[in-house]
C-alpha cells in the first residue's frame, strides 16, 4: 500500500474512534442494552487503527521512508497481525451481541382469563378518557385473550385491573424481567403483533403510558407507531385501547389523534 494510501486508512480509523468515544453517552443513554454491542465495536476499530499504525511502519520502510532494521520485521509484522486478529475477533463479538439482544423478545401466551361472554367491540384502537379506562378494563377482557403494557409495575397494575394470568409488560428502563425499554418502538410493536397473530380469537391490548412514550420518543414517532397498531388491529381482530389525558397533548396533536382513532366513551 502507498504511504498516502495506508496514511488515509488510518485516519479514517482514527476518526472513526475519536466519534465513537465522542457519542458514546449519547448512544448508551438511549440504548443501553446495546452497551456491550458499542463497547465492543469500539476496541474493535481501536484495534484495527492501531494494527494499521503497526503496518505503517512496514509501508514506509517499504518505501525508503522509514528506515527499520531487519531483525525487527518479523516482530513488527507479528505484532501488527496479532491486533488485526483482536480486531475481526472484537468485531465478530459485537455483532454476536448485537444479533442476540435484537433476537431477544418475550413469548406471549393469550390467555382468556375472563370466560364470559365478550362485549362486542369492532377491531381497532381506541382513545379514551384515563379514568374511565381503567373500569372498562375488565370488561372488555371478558372472553378475550388480553395483554396489559403499562408504564405501572406489573404488580400495581395486577392489582388495580384484578388480574392473574394475563401477560403484563411493563415500561421502563430498569433491567428487570418483562420490560421494554421506552424508545424500542420497533421490538415493542413485533412483540405486540406477535401477540395478536398468535391467535385468531378476539383479544384486548391496553396500551398504557403513552405520554411517557412521546416524553422518550416524541410525537410523531409515537403516532406512527400508534397508526400501525391500528392497521395490525384491524387484521388481527383485537380491540387496543390507549388512555389519554387531553390536557397533556397540544392541540394539534390532539386533533391528529382524535381524527385517526376513534374515541372510546
Amino acid at each position: 500500500m502507498t504511504p498516502v494510501l495506508a496514511l488515509m486508512v488510518e485516519a479514517v480509523l482514527m476518526t472513526m474512534v475519536a466519534m465513537m468515544i465522542r457519542r458514546r453517552r449519547m448512544f448508551i443513554s438511549r440504548y443501553p442494552e446495546l452497551k456491550r454491542f458499542y463497547d465492543l465495536s469500539f476496541l474493535g476499530f481501536l484495534m484495527a487503527a492501531l494494527a494499521k499504525l503497526v503496518f505503517l511502519f512496514l509501508d514506509f520502510r517499504d518505501h525508503g521512508i522509514f528506515l527499520l532494521p531487519e531483525r525487527w520485521v518479523p516482530a513488527v509484522s507479528y505484532a501488527g497481525n496479532l491486533l488485526f486478529l483482536l480486531t475481526v475477533l472484537l468485531l465478530l463479538l459485537g455483532w454476536f451481541n448485537l444479533l442476540k439482544v435484537l433476537g431477544t423478545g418475550y413469548r406471549l401466551i393469550p390467555v382468556v382469563e375472563f370466560r364470559e361472554e365478550y362485549e362486542h367491540l369492532k377491531p381497532g384502537l381506541y382513545l379514551c378518557r384515563v379514568p374511565e379506562c381503567y373500569s372498562m378494563i375488565p370488561r372488555l377482557l371478558r372472553g378475550r385473550a388480553g395483554l396489559i403494557i403499562s408504564r405501572q409495575h406489573p404488580e400495581e397494575i395486577r392489582k388495580a385491573l384484578r388480574i392473574e394470568k394475563t401477560p403484563v409488560l411493563w415500561i421502563s428502563k430498569a433491567r428487570e424481567e418483562n420490560t421494554v425499554f421506552p424508545t424500542r418502538l420497533e421490538f415493542l410493536l413485533q412483540t405486540i403483533v406477535d401477540f395478536m397473530r398468535s391467535t385468531d380469537s378476539p383479544k384486548m391490548i391496553l396500551l398504557d403510558g403513552v405520554e411517557y412514550l412521546i416524553l422518550e420518543n416524541g410525537f410523531v414517532p409515537i403516532f406512527k407507531f400508534l397508526t400501525a397498531l391500528k392497521d395490525h388491529a384491524i387484521i388481527h381482530n383485537t380491540v387496543v385501547i390507549v388512555p389519554v389525558e387531553d390536557e397533556s397533548f397540544e392541540e394539534r396533536m390532539l386533533h391528529l389523534m382524535h381524527r385517526e382513532f376513534e374515541r372510546l366513551d
